[in-house]
């Protein structure tokens, strides 16, 4: 067993704790992924905005040959959505992209956290091709900053890793020229390129939470069948199915969020059967009112994964 700690340019402090375990090339790995948020009024004094929050964690897996944002380069549409209005659709759909082209295996999603300090996280699978994490999300308020990792081997040298522990520091996506949590919007123009913010407002090496990445298990035979989901028609109006096919049984929770991540239908939640199974969404909000047309989001999630869909109602 080894322990290191090591500080890389980006800002990021890891905590490393690697075990001999079996070579991952043979194995599927299973991890848990907790944001733990301590940003608060005695952390960071200087400013403190009204309203603290985070919004949703997004990001995928994916392996060496594609990276999503990096220090010293211009924001992606996906990065500048996120970091300025908390927007998970524009990344994801970047993520998508890869995962159609081989480079990328899924993608990550989580509801914002609302209540800080505070603490959300969920559970996901890793294969040995695409042993590569990144994750990111909002400051909120804040004109366009963010935390994040990126670029996360959790198999390195060809072992999965025990714990993965990440110190998250503030990143200004270059695309708002704000000084303040509450500017007004200020386009930044041409923008600049992503870099690590290392004063005001915030508190130099103290970070705003921590990424914890806690191996669960490794399946020593990569299961072939996946959590599959499907919506249509989309566009809808004035019902939608969303369909799905469950590798194995188990519980299923299939929601329907707005872009804020705010619940606005609970269409499914209890055991289901492995196979195919499917319900409708017929527009209305969980008080039985018309939702405003628009972006919505269906998520399917099982015990170990989470399919995020987008949707159109369109009026």
């Amino acid at each position: 067993m080894r322990i290191s700690s090591t500080r890389d340019i980006s800002g990021f402090l890891v905590i490393l704790l690697v075990i001999m375990a079996p070579a991952a090339h043979a194995q599927t790995a299973h991890y848990n992924v907790t944001f733990d948020a301590t940003w608060s009024p005695e952390t960071h004094p200087v400013d403190y905005p009204p309203g603290p929050h985070f919004s949703g964690l997004v990001g995928g897996t994916h392996n060496a040959s594609v990276s999503f944002w990096n220090t010293g380069e211009l924001a992606s549409l996906g990065i500048k959505r996120m970091a300025e209005w908390g927007s998970q659709a524009e990344l994801l759909d970047e993520i998508q992209t890869a995962i159609d082209a081989g480079s990328a295996q899924s993608t990550l999603t989580d509801l914002p956290l609302w209540t800080v300090p505070g603490s959300t996280g969920f559970d996901f699978e890793l294969s040995p091709e695409h042993s590569f994490v990144t994750l990111v999300a909002m400051i909120a308020p804040s004109p366009d900053w963010f935390v994040g990792v990126r670029n996360l081997d959790l198999a390195p040298g060809g072992f999965w890793t025990e714990e993965l522990v990440v110190d998250l520091f503030a990143f200004d996506a270059g695309t708002d020229s704000g000084r303040t949590y509450t500017s007004p919007d200020q386009a930044t123009v041409p923008p600049d390129p992503i870099a690590p913010i290392t004063g005001y407002p915030f508190e130099v090496g103290v970070p705003l939470g921590t990424l914890t990445f806690t191996k669960l298990y490794v399946s020593d035979v990569p299961e072939v069948a996946v959590l599959r989901a499907t919506v249509f028609p989309n566009p809808f109006n004035p019902q939608t199915t969303i369909a799905w096919e469950l590798p194995a049984s188990g519980s299923l929770n299939i929601e329907i969020n707005d872009l804020a991540g705010r619940l606005v239908r609970r269409l499914y939640d209890g055991h289901a059967p492995a196979g195919p199974g499917r319900v409708t969404w017929n527009g209305r909000d969980e008080s039985g009112l018309p939702a405003g047309s628009g972006l919505y989001f269906a998520r399917v999630v099982t015990a170990s994964e989470v399919l995020t869909k987008k949707i159109t109602l369109a009026k």
